[in-house]
């Protein structure tokens, strides 16, 4: 199976970045990369959300971080036994799995032990050489599991006790050696075996296969001892009889590293270098057992590998892009400071929309996007260039947008309108969700700036949120150790926006449009575009 292969786009994503990981993946998968999935790096917002539910397409997975994770080593599930369970079984599951290391588990699923080929041996050579079998406690299910054998007289629910002798001598020299609560293995001679019943033996292990006559079993039940009759001769079955002890004899309970699947790898390597454990278990959030991680995994192990969409700068992107492996990017903003340690593919274009660049990939690749897959992509060109009003909407914008709608079956404008008058109630949105929805970082020089987005069909509802918006501004801007932070309220029906800033000095800001400051914000006429007439005034300002 092919490593997964993640397409994600920026953090606080907009239907562009959103709808260029969906249609770019299923490029991928159309192309016969079924292993390139699409994912999202922060909340839906309610354009997104419109645009998906019009075409009924889903909403990619969250894809919190790009950290190389415990479970992100392991290769799937690996058996577990019971603490009841025999040595033999245990060490036949080791054998069959390749596993030297088992976990020994409670009914409920939950990790009690572990138990190793090295537990096994130390545990059968410490039975053979002690006859006593008391704090084995050895069910009788066990004896008969593990050698095949049936049970004549008795409950399988018992536990074996007492010394073990194997009856090879006369039954007259035996007598001296066997009493009361002892255990015996002996074949078919059945004046040993009345002799042995009568002793008081606790459990008899008849072997060859050899049965009690039925007056010898009634003997026996009066006796309360346990007869078993297995196939095996009497050396193998009392060589085999040790390993019919449960694993709770040998397992370790104490002095166990254990590690959560989300932990990060890099923890994980540094709890590693102090133990010296062969392998350690890993659990889920329940405490159930989903593998086993060894240091072999840290040798093998490789970084995520990801395809960035609508984006090119670590600043926006999802946390820990910088540790996985870049292999794309697809993006129509300006070049950050992402750097790569091979060639990659990097697609970068003077248009409107991350989808306008997609669609165009699918042209070259002739493929025809299904209809949903066009339709996703020609609500993202219509939000990033205002339905053709953005002055970063280029005539190829418009002519791949015409084509996607000749797919969709659906008017642009129509469709555009509808989209943004879904998303752009001022009234029925929190002051946190209209600074985040669409809040991208940049790095001006030595500054860290958040310029966030939204738009609205009229102005209706703004003044009542100013006061609480420059609050939440300065609020967030504190928490985030941001220089600035600024959202523009963009009107598209006026085409114009208001800027509201947060920062120790907001007239730098004023200064950089050239316009005046009014409280904590400004008004820019004709203003529509972060990436086109928002970013560069700031960036020449500040960079001169």
């Amino acid at each position: 199976m092919s490593k997964k292969i993640h397409v994600v786009g920026h953090r606080n994503p907009d239907t562009d970045s959103i709808c260029a990981a969906i249609a770019y993946a299923r490029l991928k998968q159309r192309l016969g990369m079924d292993h390139v999935i699409p994912y999202r790096a922060g909340k839906i917002n309610r354009e997104t959300e419109f645009v998906l539910n019009a075409f009924g397409v889903e909403a990619p997975e969250l894809l919190k971080d790009l950290h190389l994770r415990v479970k992100d080593m392991l290769n799937g599930p690996i058996p577990a036994v019971k603490p009841r369970t025999s040595l033999l079984e245990a060490w036949k599951i080791m054998k069959e799995s390749n596993q030297k290391t088992l976990p020994v588990v409670d009914h409920t699923e939950q990790m009690i032990g572990m138990i190793t080929v090295g537990d096994l041996s130390g545990s059968y050579i410490e039975s053979m050489a002690d006859h006593e079998l008391e704090s084995l406690h050895i069910p009788v299910e066990n004896v008969i599991r593990t050698l095949n054998g049936r049970l004549l007289v008795g409950s399988a629910e018992q536990d074996l006790k007492g010394n073990v002798y194997v009856g090879a001598m006369r039954h007259e020299t035996l007598e001296a050696y066997v009493g009361n609560g002892n255990i015996v293995l002996m074949g078919d001679r059945q004046t040993a075996q009345e002799s042995v019943l009568r002793q008081g033996v606790s459990a008899l292990i008849l072997t060859g296969g050899a049965t009690l006559a039925p007056e010898l079993e009634d003997l026996a039940r009066q006796q309360n001892c346990v007869v078993i009759s297995v196939p095996y001769d009497t050396f193998t079955a009392a060589r085999l009889l040790p390993m019919t002890a449960p694993v709770q004899n040998a397992m370790k309970t104490e002095g166990i590293v254990s590690f959560n699947e989300d932990d990060l790898i890099s923890e994980v390597k540094e709890k590693m270098l102090e133990t010296r454990f062969r392998n350690y278990p890993v659990l889920d959030e329940q405490g159930k057992v989903v593998g086993l991680i060894s240091r072999y995994h840290l040798l093998s192990l490789s970084r995520k590998q990801v395809i960035l969409v609508d984006h090119n700068e670590f600043g926006q992107a999802v946390v820990g892009t910088d540790q996985a492996q870049i292999l794309e990017v697809v993006d129509h903003h300006r070049v950050g400071g992402i750097q790569t340690g091979e060639p990659i593919l990097f697609r970068n274009e003077p248009v409107g929309s991350t989808c306008t660049i997609v669609a165009k990939c699918y042209r070259d690749w002739d493929v025809v996007p299904e209809k949903a897959i066009a339709g996703i992509m020609l609500g993202a060109i219509l939000s990033d260039t205002v339905i053709f009003k953005s002055p970063t909407c280029t005539e190829i914008d418009r002519e791949n947008a015409t084509y996607l709608a000749s797919i969709a079956g659906v008017d642009p404008k129509e469709f555009g309108v509808q989209m943004f008058k879904a998303a752009s109630n001022l009234g029925e949105r929190q002051v946190d969700e209209l600074i985040e929805e669409d809040l991208k970082e940049f790095t001006m020089g030595e500054l860290r700036v958040g310029i966030g987005q939204f738009s609205v069909m009229g102005l209706e509802g703004l003044d009542q949120l100013r006061a609480e918006l420059s609050q939440r501004l300065e609020e967030i801007r504190g928490q985030r150790a941001m220089n600035y932070l600024m959202l523009m309220v963009t009107d598209l029906l006026e085409e114009n926006t208001e800027l509201f800033i947060s920062g120790a000095k907001p007239e730098e800001i004023a200064k950089a449009f050239d316009k005046p400051l009014d409280k904590e914000s400004i008004f820019l006429p004709g203003v529509l575009s972060r990436k086109k007439q928002v970013v560069p005034p700031l960036s020449k300002y500040f960079l001169q």
